[in-house]
């Protein structure tokens, strides 16, 4: 009788171990409110987390940059637009968007070649202005450093140069915008054209100071424009 007690105990025992055994070594198991969750998923799921939250982060860091970035330009170049121009005149320019606004609005169709002349000569007016502003740099720089000009014609000569940089930038995309490719032969058409009228100008003054000369002189030329010696 107790041979046979002996024997159930053992196989109860051995029953209870296998069953032990076999519950905690599989990958599924129960935690203490006897809910089941698995190791794997939680691990993937950490590890998800940890992978893009910093490329969010960085994400969401450099979008942000871009805004202020941007807004930033946009407010400084309100600021320099409200400053006093050195030049004067804008015909050029004004006269550009007169004929484009003309085109746009369906009033008056403007042709092409128009707009792209009007467009060449307002680019070849802020390659001039750029020259010009470039030739003054120096005699401009040592007025300033030794007092002969003020902090605000300073600035108003800075804020030129950036406004001519970003006028030239504006005709080269409203070149594009009126012929695709077309702005590296504008760069090229708009430096001639430039170059031309400075030549004009100058044979211009010349023709003046002679008619000048010849008042104040009382000089007499012929035909050919060669002077009549007494």
């Amino acid at each position: 009788m107790s041979f046979e007690n002996n024997n159930t105990f053992t196989e109860a025992n051995n029953a209870f171990n296998g069953t032990f055994n076999e519950t905690f070594n599989n990958d599924n198991y129960s935690n203490t409110n006897g809910t089941a969750f698995d190791d794997t998923k939680l691990e993937d799921s950490i590890m998800a987390v940890s992978v893009y939250t910093p490329l969010i982060y960085v994400g969401i860091l450099l979008i942000s940059l871009m805004v202020f970035g941007s807004q930033y330009r946009k407010n400084q170049v309100k600021k320099l637009a409200k400053l006093k121009s050195i030049f004067d005149e804008q015909e050029a320019k004004d006269l550009y968007f007169e004929l484009k606004t003309l085109n746009e609005s369906g009033e008056t169709k403007i042709h092409d070649k128009v707009l792209k002349a009007a467009l060449l000569n307002r680019g070849s007016e802020a390659i001039r202005r750029s020259l010009k502003l470039k030739e003054l740099a120096p005699q401009v720089e040592i007025n300033y450093k030794t007092g002969s000009v003020g902090e605000d014609y300073w600035q108003r000569y800075q804020n030129e140069v950036k406004l001519i940089e970003l006028e030239f930038k504006e005709t080269l995309q409203e070149a594009e915008l009126l012929q695709p490719g077309w702005s590296q032969m504008f760069v090229v058409v708009a430096k001639e054209i430039c170059f031309n009228q400075a030549l004009a100008r100058r044979y211009q003054s010349i023709l003046k100071r002679k008619e000048v000369a010849i008042e104040k002189w009382d000089l007499k030329l012929d035909n050919d424009g060669k002077l009549i010696e007494n």
